[in-house]
Order: structure tokens, then C-alpha cells, then sequence
């Protein structure tokens, strides 16, 4: 099987286990439709976030503890179900945590991880009083996933996260943060700030 951290596995349309709607994902990759004004950055995985996601999180939760592992673990990999652009502008991106891993022997416990990501310089965790994004981590469906839809230009960086349930000295709950992924959008014509190493799977 192969090792990249994030491995094109690309499916047609169908659900991403999400209680929100759209209830299915676009499906496949394609990467801009004619007639709009944004098309898909390539994905980038990232051990570990930059110094502005890190103030950023920071600063809008003080009650956490963030450690930064560096890197996924042993062979977490990110499956790409869909990445691309419908027909009406509208872009997702459904991630699967590769199913192989999660439950293994030195998996952690699937119930414990949880994405937090940053979308256009904010926090992006439905206004709730902690920091993990609403449709990522252990679905109903019973996959470790992360699902989000946009339109129009966007930025964003996603962490698969473990959420320890253990407090540091000060009372803060602690949560390790592992790898990542930047996303998004931007106008069409405009050179891609990232470059994604993507393996390809059958999967």
C-alpha cells in the first residue's frame, strides 16, 4: 500500500456520514467548472501548524493546552474521497482516516480524535465553547472523517486532533494535535500556494 500521507482515493458522489446538509458529497476531483470565479487549491499535508494557526488558536481558547506531535502517527494516512467543484460553484472536501489504521494496535481510540481547523484567519468551530470542528472525527457513520463544503474563495488549514480527556497543571484541557492539511479556493488564474505529494489508490 502506499505510504503518502495523503492518498487520492476518490469516489463518486455519495453520504459523508454528516448530519448537515448537502447530505452527499460532489465526488471525485475536478478541480474548477466553467462560469465561476474560484477553482481548488492543490491539498498540502503539513506536519505541523504555522506560527499564525498556532497564536491564532491560541488566543481563542485559553482553557486548552495545545501539544504539537510533528507529524501524523505511525501510518495514519488522509484518504481523499472527494475534492472538487460542482457544477453550481459549490467545493467540498471529504477526508477519510484510513480505515487499515484506525483501531490497529497502536491506534488511538477513533471516539478521541477530532479536527480543529482555521478557515480565513478564524477558528472554525461552529461558535461552541471548545475548539474541534463540527463535522470532523468519529462520525455516526462510524468512520474517522472530516467533511466541509464553500463556495467562492477560501483558505484553510484542518489537523486530525486527539482530544486526551487529561487536564496540564493549570487546569487546561490538553489536546495533541498530529497532521494536516491546507485547503481551499482561490480566484482562477491565480498561482496555488501549496503543492500536495498525493499517492494514488484503488481503495
Amino acid at each position: 500500500m502506499a505510504t503518502f500521507p495523503i492518498v487520492a482515493a476518490y469516489a463518486p458522489s455519495g453520504p459523508h456520514g454528516w448530519p448537515v446538509n448537502p447530505a452527499h458529497t460532489v465526488g471525485g476531483h475536478v478541480a474548477r467548472v466553467e462560469g465561476h470565479d474560484a477553482g481548488l487549491m492543490e491539498l498540502a499535508y503539513s506536519q505541523i501548524p504555522d506560527d499564525d494557526f498556532r497564536a491564532t488558536l491560541d488566543g481563542a481558547f485559553p482553557g486548552f493546552s495545545f501539544f504539537y506531535l510533528g507529524g501524523l502517527l505511525g501510518h495514519y494516512r488522509f484518504k481523499v474521497r472527494s475534492h472538487s467543484v460542482a457544477a453550481d460553484g459549490r467545493a467540498d472536501l471529504y477526508v477519510v482516516v484510513d480505515a487499515d489504521v484506525v483501531g490497529g494496535r497502536d491506534a488511538l481510540d477513533p471516539a478521541t480524535l477530532r479536527w480543529v481547523q482555521i478557515a480565513d484567519g478564524a477558528v472554525d468551530n461552529a461558535g461552541r465553547s471548545h475548539p474541534f470542528y463540527a463535522t470532523g472525527g468519529l462520525a455516526p457513520d462510524g468512520l474517522v472523517s472530516f467533511y466541509a463544503t464553500w463556495s467562492g474563495v477560501r483558505t484553510a488549514q484542518a489537523y486530525l486532533a486527539h482530544d486526551t480527556g487529561h487536564r496540564d497543571r493549570i487546569g487546561r484541557d490538553i489536546v495533541t494535535v498530529l497532521g494536516g492539511l491546507a485547503y481551499g479556493s482561490t480566484p482562477v488564474g491565480a498561482r496555488s500556494a501549496s503543492s500536495a505529494t498525493i499517492g494514488a489508490s484503488s481503495a
